[in-house]
C-alpha cells in the first residue's frame, strides 16, 4: 500500500484504491504499541508466537514495513494476537524486530489486514434486486436461462424445458439478487485475467427503469470467479439512469473482480441447477 496524493492505493493492485479509514487505523495502532514483557529468545520457540523469519511456506508471521520519503521509518515481525494483556486495550501482540533475537509481547490494538478486501471498500456495485426485470445467462456450451420478474419477489423461466419443473423457487428468485450489495473478494486491472470464449459466462442484467449490466464471467481453479462489468442504458432510460451508468462504467470499466461464490452462483445458474424431472425424488 502506498501514499498517492491524499489518498492510499493498492501498489500489487495496479493501484486499485484503498481505504484511508483502514491505513489510518493501522498507523494508530502500530503509533500505540508499548513494550510490556519480553519473551523468548530462542529462534526455535518463535513459531508459537508466529513471529518467526519470514522462510518457507509454513511461517505464519507478517513483517511490516513503513517507508516515508527520506526512508524507512519502522520494520516489525508481527505475530499473534493477545488478550491476556493488562491494560486500558486489554489486548496485544508478539512482536520482534528483524535481526533481533528477543521477541516481545507488546500491548495495543494492531489490526493488519491480510485480504484484499480488507484494505478497500469491498462493496463496489449495487443495483437493488426490487429493479431487476431480467436476466438472461449465457454458457460457453451454448445453453440458455432466461428468467423474467412476475411479482414483487418472484421470478419465472421463460424458457422452460419441456417436461421439467422448478425444484426450488429461491434458486430462480435469487438470480436477481446478483448485483445487490455487491462486494469483491479480490481485484485486478483490466487484461490480468483472460476471459476465453470456450470458459466465459456471459450475463445479461435488464432493469425495470432501462440500465442493462453485462457480466463476463471465469471460475478459475475451480472456486476463484472473477468478472468484467460494462452498463448501458436503453433507449427509454432517464437523464438519471443514463448518469448511473456513466457512474458505474468510470468505477469498473478498468478492473476486473472476484466475486463471492454465492454471486457468482446467482449470475450463472443453468436449467439443471434449478429444474427436475416430476418423476424422480428431491435432491436431499
Amino acid at each position: 500500500v502506498r501514499r498517492d496524493g491524499n489518498t492510499w492505493v493498492m501498489a500489487d493492485r495496479q493501484n486499485y484504491l484503498a481505504s484511508n479509514e483502514v491505513v489510518s487505523d493501522l498507523m494508530l495502532g502500530l503509533s500505540e504499541l508499548r513494550l510490556r514483557e519480553a519473551k523468548t529468545i530462542k529462534p526455535k520457540l518463535y513459531n508459537r508466537l508466529q513471529v518467526e523469519d519470514l522462510k518457507g511456506k509454513k511461517a505464519k508471521s507478517i513483517l511490516l514495513t513503513v517507508k516515508g520519503k527520506t526512508g524507512e521509518l519502522a520494520r516489525l515481525i508481527v505475530g499473534k494476537v493477545s488478550a491476556d494483556v493488562a491494560g486500558s486495550s486489554n489486548t496485544g501482540r508478539y512482536i520482534r524486530k528483524p535481526g533481533e533475537v528477543q521477541s516481545w509481547l507488546a500491548s495495543g490494538r494492531l489490526d493488519i489486514p491480510l485480504a484484499v478486501n480488507k484494505w478497500v471498500k469491498p462493496e463496489f456495485l449495487d443495483i437493488a434486486s426490487s429493479r431487476v426485470e431480467n436476466v438472461t445467462v449465457n454458457h460457453p456450451d451454448g445453453s440458455k436461462m432466461i428468467v423474467s420478474r412476475t411479482g414483487k419477489k418472484k421470478f419465472e423461466i421463460k424458457n422452460m424445458p419441456n417436461n421439467m419443473v422448478v425444484e426450488y423457487q429461491s434458486d430462480i428468485d435469487n438470480m436477481g439478487d446478483g448485483l445487490d450489495k455487491l462486494e469483491l473478494e479480490d481485484v485486478m486491472a483490466v487484461g490480468s485475467i483472460k476471459f476465453p470464449k470456450d470458459k466465459t459466462i456471459s450475463t445479461r442484467i435488464a432493469t425495470n427503469d432501462g440500465m442493462v449490466i453485462k457480466v463476463k464471467m471465469i471460475d478459475i481453479n475451480d472456486g476463484n470467479f472473477w468478472a468484467a462489468f460494462d452498463a448501458e442504458a436503453e433507449s427509454t432510460a432517464s437523464d438519471l439512469v443514463k448518469k448511473e451508468v456513466f457512474a458505474i462504467n468510470l468505477r469498473v470499466s478498468k478492473w476486473v473482480y472476484e466475486l463471492p461464490a454465492h454471486k457468482y452462483r446467482y449470475m450463472s445458474r443453468k436449467h439443471s441447477d434449478v429444474l427436475k424431472d416430476p418423476k424422480s425424488k428431491k435432491k436431499k
